[in-house]
C-alpha cells in the first residue's frame, strides 16, 4: 500500500484576481481531500498591491522581482525540506530554483513566447526566464489543454512528451458556490466581457464592433459590460471608449466579488471573448456552467473547451449580428456557441486533481515507496 504523498503546495499566487489566482485557489481544496495527499500550503501568497503592475514604479517592481526570486530560490525549497515533503506542486509556471525535493509546475499559456509584445518588457523577460528555469528543474509539467501541451512541446523539443500531462481546470468553486449578488443598478440588457484589460483580449475589438451594433435598429439600451483588472498597456481601452463615444454604453466594473460575477454570468445577453490568445478560457468555462451564451475565438482552446462540454453553434439574430462586426474587424475570429447542460462540467475540477496526482505518483512517489 503506497504512503501518503506529502505535497508542498506554492500559495504565491492565491490572491491573484485574475485566472491564475482563481485556478490556485480553486485547486487547493479538492487537492487536499484527495485520498493519500497531505498538502501542505507553502503560506506566502503575495498581495494584490505587489501583483499589480500597473500602479508601481520601476524600482518596486525590481524590488518585488528580486523578493519573488529569492521566494522561488531559498524559502520554497527550505519549507520542502524542513517538511519533509515528497515534492514541490507550484500552480503556475514558477518552482524552485534549487533544491533536492522533486517539483511540479503548471504552465497556463506561451504567451511570453508567442505574444511577447502584449506583456510589460521587464514582466516578460522574468516569465521568460522562470518558465525556461522551470521547465529544466521540473520533473514534471501540467498545462490546462492540449493546445498549450502541443505548443510547449513544440517550442522545448528537449521536453519528452511523458514529463507534459493536462489537467484542465473547472468553473472557480467560489463562483459556483456563491449567492447572486446583482452587479449593475438597473435591468437594462447587456454583453459582458471577463478577463483582464490587456491587449490580448481584444477589449478594442469588441468596443468597435459593439459600437457598430449600436448604430443599428438595436435596443439603445444594450450596454457592453467589463469585468476584470486593468493590466498592462490598458490605456488604448479607455482612449478607444471615449473615441467611440461610449462613455454611457460601456461599464467597468474592474474585479468583482464571485456573488457579482456569478449574477453578471446568469444575467447577460452573452458573453463576449474575442481573445487573440489564450491557454484555456476559463470564462467560456464558467459561461457555459452557468447557461450563458458565448460568442468567442476560433482559437485552439476555446474549441477544446467548447467541444469538451458539448456546446453548439447557435445561429441567433444577436449572435449573427455581434459575430459579424467582431469578424469585420479580424476574419473567422469569432464563433457562436449555444449555452452548454451545467452538469458536464462538475467533475472537471476533481479530473485536474486526479491527473496531478496521478502525475506525482507516477513521478515521484512510486519510485520512493
Amino acid at each position: 500500500m503506497a504512503r501518503t504523498l506529502r505535497v508542498l503546495f506554492d500559495d504565491a499566487l492565491a490572491l491573484n484576481p485574475a485566472g491564475t489566482g482563481t485556478f490556485t485557489r480553486g485547486i487547493q481544496t479538492p487537492l487536499s481531500r484527495l485520498d493519500g495527499i497531505e498538502l501542505i500550503p507553502a503560506g506566502w501568497a503575495a498581495r494584490p498591491h505587489q501583483l499589480d503592475i500597473v500602479n508601481k514604479g520601476v524600482l518596486r517592481r525590481m524590488r518585488n522581482g528580486a523578493d519573488r526570486v529569492w521566494y522561488y530560490l531559498d524559502t520554497l525549497p527550505r519549507l520542502a525540506a524542513r517538511n519533509r515533503c515528497d515534492v514541490i506542486y507550484c500552480p503556475a509556471a514558477l518552482t524552485a530554483l534549487r533544491g533536492r525535493v522533486p517539483a511540479v509546475m503548471t504552465v497556463f499559456d506561451m504567451t511570453t513566447r508567442l505574444f511577447p509584445h502584449t506583456l510589460d518588457p521587464l514582466s516578460g523577460i522574468y516569465a521568460r526566464q522562470m518558465l525556461r528555469i522551470g521547465l529544466r528543474r521540473s520533473s514534471t509539467i501540467c498545462t490546462i489543454s492540449q493546445a498549450v501541451r502541443a505548443e510547449l512541446l513544440s517550442r522545448y523539443p528537449r521536453l519528452t512528451p511523458d514529463r507534459v500531462h493536462v489537467a484542465y481546470p473547472g468553473p472557480s468553486p467560489e463562483m459556483m458556490q456563491a449567492d447572486p449578488q446583482p452587479a449593475l443598478p438597473d435591468d437594462a440588457p447587456f454583453l459582458l466581457m471577463v478577463g483582464t484589460l490587456e491587449p490580448r483580449k481584444n477589449h478594442v475589438t469588441a468596443l468597435r464592433a459593439f459600437a457598430r451594433y449600436r448604430q443599428g435598429p438595436h435596443d439603445a439600451r444594450l450596454r457592453l459590460v467589463m469585468a476584470g483588472s486593468p493590466g498592462w498597456r490598458y490605456q488604448p481601452v479607455v482612449d478607444e471608449i471615449e473615441r467611440l463615444g461610449l462613455q454611457d454604453a460601456v461599464v467597468r466594473l474592474g474585479p468583482v466579488t464571485p456573488g457579482h460575477l456569478k449574477w453578471l454570468y446568469q444575467h447577460a445577453r452573452a458573453l463576449l471573448f474575442p481573445s487573440l490568445y489564450e491557454g484555456f478560457g476559463l470564462p467560456v468555462l464558467e459561461a457555459f456552467a452557468l447557461r450563458c451564451p458565448v460568442v468567442a475565438a476560433r482559437i485552439p482552446p476555446v474549441m477544446e473547451v467548447a467541444q469538451s462540454t458539448g456546446a453548439r453553434e447557435n445561429g441567433s439574430q444577436l449572435m449573427a449580428e455581434v459575430s459579424f462586426d467582431l469578424e469585420d474587424e479580424s476574419t473567422d475570429l469569432v464563433i457562436w456557441i449555444l449555452r452548454a447542460p451545467a452538469q458536464e462540467l462538475l467533475d472537471v475540477r476533481i479530473h485536474a486533481c486526479r491527473c496531478l496526482a496521478g502525475a506525482y505518483r507516477a513521478k515521484n512517489h512510486d519510485a520512493r515507496v
